[in-house]
């Protein structure tokens, strides 16, 4: 379901537990994985999240860690070199739920290292400073969120229906 090129040659992947169109639902909860892709072997596989059933997206932080969304519901930090998961955190009281649909590109980097995320009802930023990780609204949008996630100029833009919008990102202070 999500995938992120580590910085040792290797990408952490995130499974999820739905069934394609038609399909039949097998297992009972997701995991990640980690693969080297120099021997294209498995070297470390575990259900991380107690209850996951969908790695949504994930994103490589400058800081070396791993931010992800699990279940469109709950964010949580991850370290490679341990394997383990840092911290876990429940976003659907405070921000709802992330912006959804395949491939929803739910973590937008900008280009200075900041890392702005989309939920169907605005767009927040995520504190990378260490031991932080700690994530502020920034905008609300008028319209709900959809599929998108990508960065230009400047702007972040996303679809909501049939449409595509922007939001004009905030320099940094």
């Amino acid at each position: 379901m999500s995938m992120v090129p580590l910085r040792d040659g290797k990408l952490l992947c995130g499974t999820t537990i739905a069934a394609g169109t038609g399909g039949e639902v097998k297992a009972s909860l997701a995991e990640l994985f980690i693969l080297d892709l120099a021997t294209k072997q498995i070297e470390w596989r575990e259900p991380a999240i107690a209850g996951a059933r969908n790695y949504s997206d994930m994103i490589l932080a400058p800081n070396g860690l791993v931010y992800g969304v699990v279940d469109s519901t709950r964010f949580f930090v991850f370290g490679p070199a341990t394997r383990e998961v840092i911290r876990e955190r429940d976003l659907e009281e405070e921000f709802g739920r992330t912006n959804g649909q395949q491939g929803p590109r739910i973590f937008v980097p900008a280009p200075d290292g900041r890392i702005f995320m989309l939920f169907q009802r605005g767009i927040a930023e995520i504190n990378t400073e260490p031991h932080s990780h700690e994530i502020e609204m920034l905008a609300d949008s008028p319209v709900g969120v959809g599929p998108g996630g990508d960065y230009l100029d400047g702007r972040i833009y996303f679809g909501s229906g049939s449409h595509v919008y922007s939001w004009q990102v905030p320099v940094a202070e």
